[in-house]
């Protein structure tokens, strides 16, 4: 009775062991799982932190090289702006010499055309009208005046041609030094924007490498557990097993015993030389009594 009682108690104890077991089982594959997609994801997040950290260093190479660019239309812009102030003097000298006093051809011709442009945008009275035409006449004289002297002198004319060339030259390179540094800048703040997200990326893949590792540690451990509750089970197994076992023994014994004494009844019958049946023959040579 009490080893029924026991193996009812280690088979209560087993089925609470397999419950154990199969929440374990569960942990361990649902932090699994979870271990596997951050372990993913960070595969994820390293080839994109790579990926902006190769673009970031593309745009500060491009950025670098357009720099480069940017230093020497500067200095070719720096030399041609030298070289228009030496001509640029030279005309003024020479305009002095050839030109009487009074406003430059350039100071003349503005003028001109803000008249003209005056005449035909406002409404003048007749006397406005005849001053605003005799004042353009005079203006047009001395306009042809001044340019019938600078066709007339072939060093004038040069030094005025060479001039307006270095002017449109500087300003031309100006252009380009202008649009060379926005190109600069905005290859900077993309190398800062790239470099930026890489940073971001590195502090998400930090918090994802310590979720990882402590998924993957609650995994281990939902693990051992499993192997406990699996290696408790067996042994209660095995005690159940020796208990089955030794009851099986005591039985066999009991049988036994009970054989030996029937056995030994038909032997004492038998040395008195009563009848004995095949059945009781059959008995006592199992006994090991004949």
């Amino acid at each position: 009775m009490d080893e029924e009682l026991n193996i009812t108690a280690l088979e209560e104890e087993k089925k609470e062991l397999k419950k154990k077991l199969y929440e374990a089982k569960e942990k361990r594959e649902r932090l699994n799982k979870i271990t596997n997609e951050l372990k993913l994801r960070k595969k994820e997040l390293i080839e994109k932190i790579a990926e902006y950290r190769k673009k970031g260093l593309r745009h500060k190479e491009n950025r670098d090289e357009i720099n480069k660019n940017v230093a020497r239309s500067k200095k070719k812009r720096s030399e041609l702006n030298e070289e228009y102030e030496k001509v640029k003097k030279e005309v003024e000298k020479l305009k002095k010499k050839y030109f009487k006093k009074g406003p430059s051809l350039e100071s003349l011709i503005k003028k001109r055309d803000a008249l003209e442009f005056k005449q035909m945008t406002q409404q003048l009275s007749k006397r406005e009208e005849e001053e605003l035409i005799e004042e353009l006449a005079k203006i047009g004289g001395e306009i042809k005046e001044k340019e019938r002297i600078l066709q007339e002198n072939k060093e004038l004319r040069e030094n005025v041609r060479r001039e307006k060339e270095l002017k449109a030259k500087s300003d031309k390179e100006h252009q380009r030094v202008q649009q060379l540094a926005e190109k600069a800048q905005n290859e900077h703040q993309e190398m800062i924007e790239c470099f930026k997200k890489a940073n971001e990326l590195k502090k998400e893949l930090k918090k994802v490498e310590k979720e990882y590792i402590l998924n993957r540690l609650n995994a281990d451990r939902a693990h051992r557990e499993f192997i406990t509750y699996i290696n408790k089970i067996r042994e209660i197994e095995e005690k159940i097993k020796g208990i089955k076992e030794r009851e099986k023994r005591i039985e066999i014994e009991k049988e036994k015993d009970v054989l030996l004494k029937r056995a030994d009844e038909i032997y004492q019958k038998f040395k008195k030389g009563e009848k004995l049946s095949t059945e009781d023959l059959l008995l006592l040579q199992k006994a090991g009594l004949i």
